[in-house]
């Protein structure tokens, strides 16, 4: 299965498009306004290059089973190019030393990369079995809806949310909130006012003091979140109080791109590679008021307990992209096994669309800490905050034209109901005038 995106001026455009290039059972996955266009993301089956796959698997797992034996076949052919090929084991070292260190490398990310495809893999296919649902339910709430399609004056505010990607149930319940309104900027501020008060006011200071780790999916703004983090800090005490450590992650260019965000604000950037050097490093650095742990993006659960066991009264962070999909989010906050101590939403500037986001903050109180709206460090961290999110919610449904039109017209019938109460007026002193004569 692979994923198409498709750019239309608007959702039928673009669906009609989608169907005519992949035929009408083309799986629709997501759809969002990207610079004024109508940007609609499908999943597309692709036909075997060569033998096909035993007919009692399922296609998560032929792609899952394919995805394992593509990433060992590549482990096995860098471990067999490491293999020594000379005589001489003195002169073997000398000779391949270099090579041996580069190969090791090259070892540690296949095996990472192997991780992260499976993650991946695992959640394509829990975002695939969600759709469904979705599908299923949107199915079921699609002839309710078309028997009560609300008062005429909000229609615009009931389409806008229809082609938004929002959850259905939840589109549901603001449709049904809504419908009977007359007004259409009443409807909108409603609208606003409920999902505030659904998600509720629950914050939590940022980072100050103590050790915190900073955890989160793989490009998700963790690294530039940590980086604000130790700005924001360093400005208001002071650079040599403030650490910064990246824990074993190996992407490539991760240790420079960290060290190069931590220059800018002066504060001390440390590697550790496993628990032990972690803490190591966290007992050296114990007369710093605030150190922050940079983590990986991949084996988040793993990493964040192993974070933990290496000194007390660690507080863990979880960041999130503003767009982060249904699955993620209930993937990370809801685990047993993890304790965040507030959630930060990165990306704030790139996405439009945090209704996943917001419907799962109306189901649980999750506490609520800090929003980045830039990839740059020099862009300050706000507090965030669920009339932040609503509102950025809001934004994406793009109502602004319909309501200043809506004033338009409204001004226009004033002035005319005005003109006629001034000729009626006229009217009448005549008539008055008339009959006294």
């Amino acid at each position: 299965m692979e994923l198409k995106r498709i750019l239309a001026k608007d959702i039928r455009r673009a669906t009609e498009k989608a169907v005519a290039l992949y035929g009408k059972d083309v799986l629709f996955v997501s759809n969002s306004k990207v610079n004024g266009m109508t940007e609609v993301i499908v999943a597309v089956e692709v036909e075997p290059e060569h033998t096909e796959p035993p007919a009692h698997l399922g296609d998560g797992e032929q792609f899952h089973n394919a995805l394992t034996s593509s990433f060992k076949a590549l482990t096995n052919g860098a471990t067999a190019s490491a293999a020594p090929a000379v005589e001489d084991q003195d002169e073997e070292m000398i000779y391949n030393g270099k090579g041996e260190v580069e190969t090791a490398a090259s070892l540690a990310n296949n095996e990472r990369d192997y991780i992260r495809g499976r993650e991946i893999v695992d959640l394509v296919r829990d975002e695939l079995s969600a759709i469904r649902k979705e599908f299923k339910l949107a199915q079921r709430v699609a002839m309710y809806q078309s028997n009560h399609m609300g008062h005429p004056s909000v229609k615009p505010l009931i389409s806008a949310l229809s082609e938004a990607s929002i959850p259905v149930s939840l589109r549901t319940l603001l449709v049904d909130h809504i419908r009977d309104m007359e007004d259409l900027a009443t409807a909108k501020e409603a609208l606003q006012t409920h999902l505030a008060n659904s998600m509720g006011e629950h914050h939590a200071k940022l980072p100050q003091s103590g050790i915190h780790a900073i955890a989160g999916p793989a490009g998700a703004g963790k690294t530039t979140m940590v980086a604000k983090l130790a700005k924001a800090a360093a400005e208001r005490k002071s650079a040599e109080d403030v650490a910064v450590i990246s824990y074993c992650d190996q992407r490539a260019g991760a240790w420079s791109q960290i060290q190069m965000l931590c220059a800018q604000s002066g504060v001390d950037c440390l590697r550790a590679n496993n628990p032990e050097m972690l803490s190591t490093l966290l007992a050296e650095l114990g007369s710093r008021k605030l150190i922050l742990i940079d983590t990986p993006g991949v084996e988040v659960a793993i990493r964040t307990h192993e974070i933990v066991g290496c000194a007390p009264n660690i507080e863990c962070h979880l960041v999130l992209p503003a767009d982060a999909a249904a699955t993620t989010v209930r993937k990370y906050l809801l685990d047993p096994s993890l304790e965040w101590k507030s959630l930060m939403v990165a990306r704030m500037d790139e996405s439009n669309q945090p209704w996943p986001l917001i419907q799962f903050l109306c189901e649980h109180q999750v506490p609520l800490s800090a929003a980045s709206d830039s990839p740059l460090v020099t862009s300050a961290l706000r507090v965030l905050s669920a009339a932040n999110l609503v509102s950025l919610a809001i934004q994406s449904l793009e109502l602004d034209d319909v309501l200043s039109k809506n004033n338009e017209i409204t001004q226009e019938v004033a002035t005319e109901n005005t003109i006629m109460t001034a000729a009626q007026a006229l009217v009448e002193r005549l008539e008055k005038r008339t009959h006294v004569n």
